[in-house]
């Protein structure tokens, strides 16, 4: 190993010895799969995106998100068929990484692994050996299965935490459930005791980025006492590069941030050969293999387009969407809509149609959002569409209490609630919370505490994360207006950390803003600016126009209050900007932030605390 600096050859005898004390488990990603020819997550989105004709700007934007490959391949599935796209896991042969880590469960030196690949080239490995699944190695890639792992026997355990390509249905499940940021038990309680010591005392990793920001790093990050020492290696590609350091260090997918270990920096070929020979396994040998993984990609867009060629505009527009992009995913769906017309897909045009709607009231245009929606929500009905009745009823109305007319609110949700009961159950949490909120702004705390007991149970039981969220907000502003405030902050603080563990940043955007409502109202005025400019550089960010003129009202009010009348001015005039442009000038918001700043310019000296009203 004289090629290697000292620091990285000690490392590599460290982490041999530990195999070798038969104390070590391998958690490994989808790097370890690359040269078998599988794509890393970032090619295979990238590829699609191409071929999907979507533009480098808005590919870039893609790609560069935080969105999640649950949620890109959600997304997918909610328009068409996925088989073709997850046939790719079921392609390919073994390589150096596959046959090291057989070998060393042959050895008996290792006896379990936890991975996120779906593929199934370790089993191809093992069976490789002469190891047979059911009795020299047991396979878990369910929910089901999780639950029957006893960590206390000697058998050596595959498992597949995201699922298995050879049981696509239930992979598809998983995919779903991380995607909505659902809570799942048994998989969140294999995580937990796969890295807690006394199970695992040193975890070996492996080809995996860290990019599971759903469910796998939270629930790595919240293990706080008999953590598994880790050892974590980062690819890197050339020798120049090769470096330890804490692994605290990197700031960015990182759920490691608070161990004391260290991130090792070396190509992932290089330290396999090393372990192998410090091991003294048998006959490495190094091996890539080409598959022609882009023709399934190429099949499904194919298979996807006999429904309309449209569909690539539907794709896009919706991960736009997804990712906050609204502007992008209108002039994209506003594309579909032409070919939809074109195409005579009645079907098609008002499934962009209910689309177009909701991004069009994302970013404030809510009268041209109505007749989008009430459209759409029309034809649902009509040809018996109960999924896209329910979400376009809930988009409409958010819509109809965004322009106050709160009766058509509480009766479009009243009715998704009652199409929820009977077709669509994992829609009836968000039904709940948006009526409960419409209760809120009509002064009804007491019914909207009723109807958010209902609700939270139901996301509590189901392991609906982001209605969890959403709902323990709205518990706050309810309970911050019958006067009970350290019970109002506790739930929006809880709605703030329920929020960021999933990346709910519209979600989060709205719990800052109600903290900093909470903390004007207290004459917190750092905290009240605090929480304002938090919620100001997300909404920014999402191009959430309603929130962005929101914070800067309460920023413009805070200065007003603390006396700095050139701050609170130049803050609420570009708060009326923005309500002028979403609501028109006699909106009750657009009013309320004229009559603010009215007061701070020729009223300097009556800054004193009014009661606010919650919008």
């Amino acid at each position: 190993m004289k090629d290697l600096k000292e620091n990285i050859e000690k490392s590599i005898l460290e982490i041999s010895e530990k195999i070798k004390f038969k104390e070590t488990a391998i958690f490994c990603g989808a790097g370890i799969s690359y040269n078998s020819g599988l794509p890393l997550v970032f090619d295979l989105i990238q590829y699609m995106l191409n071929i999907m004709e979507v533009s480098k700007s808005d590919a870039e934007k893609i790609l560069n998100s935080n969105l999640p490959f649950e949620s890109f391949v959600q997304t997918l599935k909610d328009e068409v068929s996925v088989d073709d796209i997850l046939d790719v896991f079921s392609k390919g042969e073994p390589n150096a990484n596959h046959t090291f880590i057989s070998g060393l469960i042959k050895k008996g030196l290792v006896k379990t692994i936890l991975t996120t690949n779906f593929d199934t080239l370790i089993e191809k490995a093992l069976n490789d050996l002469g190891l047979i699944e059911g009795s020299d190695f047991q396979v878990y890639s369910t929910e089901r299965q999780f639950q029957n792992i006893d960590w206390k026997s000697d058998t050596v355990k595959i498992i597949k935490i995201h699922g298995c390509v050879t049981n696509k249905k239930e992979m598809a499940i998983t995919l779903e459930l991380v995607a909505k940021g659902t809570n799942i038990q048994n998989k969140n309680n294999v995580v937990s005791s796969f890295f807690s010591k006394s199970i695992n005392p040193n975890i070996l990793l492996l080809g995996y980025s860290c990019s599971d920001l759903f469910d796998i790093s939270p629930q790595i990050e919240s293990i706080v006492k008999d953590r598994s020492q880790i050892l974590f290696l980062e690819h890197v590609f050339t020798d120049s590069e090769y470096k330890t350091e804490d692994i605290s260090k990197k700031s960015f997918k990182n759920p490691f941030i608070d161990y004391n270990e260290q991130r090792i920096y070396i190509n992932a070929d290089v330290l396999i050969k090393h372990l192998w020979n410090n091991i003294k396994l048998e006959n490495y040998n190094y091996t890539t293999t080409n598959i022609s993984w882009k023709e399934n990609v190429d099949n499904w867009l194919k298979e996807a387009s006999e429904y309309s060629i449209g569909i690539k505009n539907q794709i896009a527009a919706r991960l736009l969407y997804d990712i906050g992009e609204y502007e992008r995913a209108i002039k994209i769906w506003e594309q579909g809509l032409i070919i939809a017309q074109n195409e005579n897909n009645q079907v098609f045009f008002y499934s962009q149609l209910g689309n177009l709607g909701m991004a069009l009231n994302a970013i404030g245009n809510f009268s041209e959002a109505k007749r989008c929606l009430e459209d759409s929500v029309r034809n649902c009905k009509e040809i018996g569409n109960t999924q896209g009745a329910v979400s376009q009823l809930q988009a409409l109305g958010n819509i109809y209490r965004n322009l106050r007319e709160f009766d058509n609110a509480i009766n479009a949700f009243n009715e998704a609630i009652l199409v929820s009961e009977r077709f669509e159950p994992d829609s009836l949490c968000p039904s709940l919370g948006n009526l409960a909120t419409v209760y809120n702004q009509i002064n009804d705390f007491d019914k909207a505490i009723e109807i958010l007991n209902k609700g939270i149970s139901i996301a509590v039981s189901t392991g609906n994360k982001q209605s969890e969220g959403s709902m323990l907000t709205s518990f706050g502003v309810a309970y911050f207006q019958k006067g009970e405030y350290d019970k109002a902050v506790d739930f929006v603080k809880k709605s703030i950390v329920v929020t960021r563990q999933i990346g709910d940043r519209q979600g989060e955007c709205m719990s800052l803003h109600n903290l900093s409502n909470f903390s004007l109202q207290f004459e917190e005025y750092e905290k009240c600016l605090e929480y304002s400019n938090t919620g100001l550089s997300i909404a920014k960010e999402l191009g959430l126009k309603p929130s962005e003129a929101s914070a800067y009202y309460n920023i413009g009010t805070c200065y007003f209050f603390r006396g700095e009348q050139e701050f609170a001015i130049k803050n609420l005039k570009k708060a009326i900007d923005i309500y002028i442009e979403i609501f028109g000038p006699n909106h009750s918001h657009t009013k309320s932030a004229m009559n603010a700043l009215n007061r701070a310019t020729h009223y300097p000296e009556s800054n004193k605390m009014d009661k606010m009203n919650f919008r």
